[in-house]
Parts: structure tokens; C-alpha cells; sequence
């Protein structure tokens, strides 16, 4: 049986199965909305009866009070009764993003926008449909991208004669599918976005989707899965709520899909006067990813969440075909071997790459404050005592959390701050370690979908530190938060190590203004950031670029 196979039953099943009672709506709160903010807020401060973890996103909208069903669940403009069972249609929000690089391009969390200089654009709307207990929630997103020229690593560096940067570079750029540039013209391309298919039964859902996820309890970066890149289509099984039982609430979600390639070769390598010999095309080929998360909340710990997830993705070739069924459809359950990464075997390792990460989040209501780590291990340890001896070797994690300082006219100060780690530790120059969302075997695509990061979207080897301050008053917001990004350390080591450079760590520096206003039935969003960069590509100077965004949206309510 093939995965194929298994969506068509799924679909099957879905059409086919109604006459089981439901007790709430299925429509979802995107990934990174302001809507899904305000939720998390209202649990910190303490002023909902939310228990969710929010570390498995997106959020189903019955999980709102009804003091915020107004920015989630949209008004019913049809109701009927489907088999006995009340059923009807919503309009989802209507959501208008512009964007605009002066210089280059700068941010992440973008979903389906691309790494773009220039003028962007992303339109998106749709309904959502409840009959029995199917659910059909429809929401593309039409993205326009000007794609402006910029200048590249290839253009900085055209000329460097260095064999050691050359050769990390393409160590790099040959284990990854991650253009800096997405060709040469304005780029054009409707996704399916936030479009799902489900069954729901009580507390319980499966079905199909293409709909962003986000595992982990970080604000600004999550490892394992984030909105860095387009959603991509999968299957899942999974909790709508926490699900109570004897020792606790539990979370989770288990999925299956297609990460697809970008398309896109590495920015005209022809530039480089050395080492553009190094390139080696990628074969055009479907990676095939499993993953789970599950959170639980023992019931004698108030307020603390203990979770768990892991991902493993694999080329859909021959070798895969010729897998049994479990390790087509849930390899990720069995995971990969100690040999994960080991070229010298002549078996191209297992031909896979596993991760798995651990968190923990502290919800402190009577304090209006949360904490949250997560810490994440890429492809297993090689026995125990490798673990207790060097516990850091190929791991990342974040750090972060937040509180609240209420004002006497029922206003707010927030002060958020997040640190997130995916540098190689030290221990790679004694054993080889694999670089975050890189494979230098196959699956040589790596950890993107369409070319954007699926994990943290700083990318491999790059550390963030934010500190975030703002002003809030009920559904709005106004700050600033300042991040310290640092790009690629792994390859800036690999590079220069033992040439005395210790002064070319690419750096950006960005405070970016922000506020998010609430009147009537529209919602505008709006930031701008400076941005102030040390050593753009690794060649010695300093440079600013100015990035601005704006989101209009309108609600059906």
C-alpha cells in the first residue's frame, strides 16, 4: 500500500461517515495570528478558563471564551441541520498582508511568502463548512512576491579564493533546498493555506490539511515546527482540546505528508570565480514526513506542561517503496538508527533524518507570567553514556517566557524575551555533527517545504535573542521589540577557523515598532524595523535595510 492509497480511504471515510453527534465547531485560529496572541495573554493573565498547552498549534476556536469569539469564530451565515445535527456555513476572515524589503530580505514566520526584496503581497479568505461531523474549512492564500534583485552570496563572494569557504558553503547549500532568490522575475502562486478536511468526534479529529503547524511552546522560534514556510498537505490525528484522564489533560497530534521542493537552483553559481565545481544538483524527488506531539498536564501540577515531539522525513524513492507499511506511513514511531549519519558505512546512512525535542512550560496566572524551554536533539545518541557525556552534542533549544504588569486603568506593560540555539556545539570537532535542517545525504532537500525552513526559521546554525516591550489594552496592542540574529555560525567556523578571523559573524541587529488596532470588524496590523547588519555574507562592513508590513483584515461577525 502506498501513501496515496491511504488518503484516498481517508477521504473515503470522511464522506462517508456522519450520524455521530458533535458538540463544537471545528474552525482553526491560524498559525501566528494576532487572534491566537490574545488567547495565549488571556491564559497568562489569568482571565480565561483555557487550559490548552499552546504548544500544538493551530488552536481549535471552541477553546476561546466568549469574550474573544469575536476575533476567532466567525458568525454562522447558514444554519441548518444535517441528519438531526446542527450544521452550518461561516465566512472566515478576509486578511490583506503587505510587505516590503528595501535592501533585502528580512524576517521569518512568513508561511507562504517568499524571501523577498521588494513590494509582497499575500491575499486569503474562505468559509468553513460544518455538516454532522465533518468539518470543510477552505481558506487559500494568493501570494504575489516582486523578487527584486539583491545582492547574494554569489555576488559578494564571486571572487573569494578561499577553498575552506567554498567548501563550507556547498557543504551547506548540497544538503539543503533553501534559495536566497527564488529565479529572476516577480513570482506568482495560490496555496491552499489554512484548508483543512476533518472528522470530529468530541475531543478527537483526523482528517487532511495543509493548514501551518507549530509544535512547542516558543513565541518567536519553534524547532520543530513552525509557519517559516508554506503548510504543507498531511494527514493527522489529533486532540481538539485537552483531553482529561485520570493523571492529567493530555494534547497531541500525530501527521504524514509531502514536503515538495522549491524548484529553484542556488543563486547563479556561475558567479563564483572558484569553487562553483562543488554544486551538486539535488535529484527531483518528494520527501515523505512523519512527526507527533503530545503534551500532557498532570493533574497535581497547576500550570505545568511536560511535552514531547519528533520528526523524520525521507526520500519517496525506491528505498522507501520497497519499506513496510509502518515505515512508510509512521517512520517517525521507529525513528532512525545510530548510523543515522554515519557516510562511512557505504549505506548513505539509513537515508533519513530524525529529531525529537522535549519542553516544559510553567503558566503562572497568579503572577501573569509564563516560562517555557524546549531543548531538541538532532538523529539519536549512540548509547547512554554517549548522552550523559556530551548531552549538547547536535542539540538546540529556546529559551524564553513572559509577564504582565497590570496598570491602574486596566491596561498592561508585556515584557516578552526569547533566546533560541541551533549552533553546533563545540563537540564537532571531535566527532561529526549534523547542522540543523541540513542532510548532506539523502534526503538531500533537507527540513524546507517549497524552499522555506519547516523548523526555526532563523535556519541552520543561526542563533536569535529577542526582548520584546509593549502596551496593551484590550484587543490592542503598541511596542517594540529588539532582536540580535545571528546567521549560520556553523558555517562562519567552518570557514575561518584557524585563518585569526574572528570579526566577520554576520549580525543583524533589528528593533522592530509594531502595534495592532481593533475597530468594529477590522483588525490592522502594522510593524516597521530598521535593520542594522555587521558583515552582510561574511565580507567586512556594516549596512541598513528597512523592512515594513502591514495586515488589514476584516471579520464577518
Amino acid at each position: 500500500m502506498n501513501i496515496s492509497i491511504t488518503i484516498r480511504s481517508l477521504l473515503t471515510f470522511i464522506l462517508l461517515s456522519f450520524g455521530t453527534s458533535l458538540i463544537s465547531y471545528g474552525q482553526t485560529t491560524p498559525v501566528g495570528s494576532y487572534a491566537e496572541e490574545l488567547l495565549r495573554r488571556e491564559q497568562v493573565a489569568g482571565n480565561t478558563s483555557n487550559s490548552s498547552s499552546f504548544t500544538i498549534r493551530p488552536l481549535a476556536s471552541n477553546i476561546a471564551d466568549s469574550s474573544l469569539q469575536s476575533l476567532i469564530a466567525s458568525r454562522e451565515y447558514v444554519k441548518f441541520n444535517f441528519m438531526g445535527i446542527p450544521s452550518g456555513l461561516r465566512i472566515l476572515p478576509i486578511s490583506w498582508l503587505n510587505e516590503y524589503n528595501v535592501n533585502r530580505p528580512y524576517g521569518y514566520n512568513n508561511g507562504s511568502l517568499y524571501p523577498n526584496a521588494g513590494y509582497q503581497s499575500m491575499l486569503s479568505g474562505g468559509f468553513f463548512l460544518k455538516a454532522g461531523i465533518l468539518n470543510v474549512q477552505i481558506k487559500p492564500e494568493l501570494v504575489y512576491a516582486q523578487n527584486k534583485r539583491f545582492s547574494t552570496f554569489a555576488d559578494i563572494q564571486g571572487n573569494n579564493n578561499s577553498p575552506v569557504l567554498m567548501n563550507a558553503y556547498f557543504g551547506l547549500i548540497n544538503g539543503i533546498d533553501a534559495p536566497e532568490r527564488f529565479g529572476t522575475s516577480s513570482l506568482k502562486h495560490l496555496y491552499p493555506g489554512q484548508s483543512n478536511i476533518t472528522l470530529t468526534y468530541k475531543s478527537i479529529e483526523a482528517g487532511v490539511s495543509t493548514e501551518n503547524l507549530w509544535w512547542g511552546p516558543g513565541i518567536r522560534n519553534s524547532i520543530m515546527m513552525s509557519n517559516s514556510a508554506p503548510g504543507f498537505f498531511h494527514w493527522t490525528f489529533n486532540s481538539t482540546k485537552p483531553v482529561k484522564t485520570l493523571i492529567g489533560s493530555f494534547e497531541w497530534q500525530i501527521i504524514g505528508g509531502n514536503l515538495k521542493q522549491s524548484g529553484f537552483a542556488p543563486d547563479d553559481i556561475s558567479k563564483l570565480t572558484y569553487g562553483s565545481n562543488l554544486y551538486s544538483p539535488k535529484p527531483q524527488i518528494t520527501r515523505y514526513i512523519s512527526a507527533y506531539s503530545v503534551n500532557w498536564q498532570p493533574k497535581w501540577l497547576k500550570g505545568l506542561y511536560l511535552g514531547a515531539s519528533a520528526y523524520d522525513y525521507l526520500d519517496k524513492d525506491s528505498v522507501y517503496h520497497n519499506k513496510n507499511i509502518i515505515r512508510k506511513i509512521i517512520p517517525v514511531v521507529i525513528g532512525s538508527s545510530v548510523k543515522a549519519n554515519d557516510i562511512n558505512n557505504g549505506q548513505n546512512g539509513d537515508q533519513q533524518d530524525f529529531a525529537y525535542a522535549l519542553n516544559i512550560r510553567q503558566l503562572l496566572p497568579l503572577y501573569k507570567a509564563e516560562l517555557y524551554f524546549e531543548w531538541a536533539r538532532n538523529d539519536r545518541t549512540g548509547s547512554l553514556s554517549d548522552f550523559l557525556e556530551e548531552p549538547e552534542h547536535s542539540a538546540a533549544y529556546t529559551l524564553g517566557g513572559r509577564k504582565l504588569f497590570e496598570l491602574s486603568r486596566g491596561g498592561f506593560i508585556q515584557i516578552k524575551s526569547e533566546i533560541t540555539h541551533l549552533q553546533r556545539a563545540q563537540t564537532y570537532l571531535l566527532r561529526d555533527e549534523p547542522l540543523w535542517y541540513a542532510h548532506g545525504v539523502s534526503p538531500r532537500d533537507g527540513y524546507t517545504n517549497y524552499g522555506r525552513y519547516v523548523g526555526a526559521g532563523i535556519g541552520p546554525g543561526s542563533n536569535s535573542f529577542i526582548f520584546d516591550i509593549s502596551y496593551l489594552k484590550n484587543y490592542n496592542s503598541y511596542g517594540i521589540m529588539l532582536e540580535r540574529q545571528l546567521h549560520n555560525n556553523d558555517l562562519y567556523y567552518q570557514a575561518f577557523a584557524g585563518t585569526g578571523i574572528y570579526n566577520l559573524h554576520w549580525v543583524d541587529i533589528a528593533s522592530t515598532f509594531y502595534t495592532n488596532l481593533k475597530f468594529k470588524n477590522y483588525l490592522l496590523s502594522a510593524e516597521a524595523t530598521p535593520v542594522y547588519t555587521l558583515n552582510y555574507q561574511y565580507r567586512n562592513g556594516s549596512s541598513f535595510n528597512l523592512h515594513a508590513r502591514i495586515n488589514f483584515t476584516y471579520f464577518f461577525n
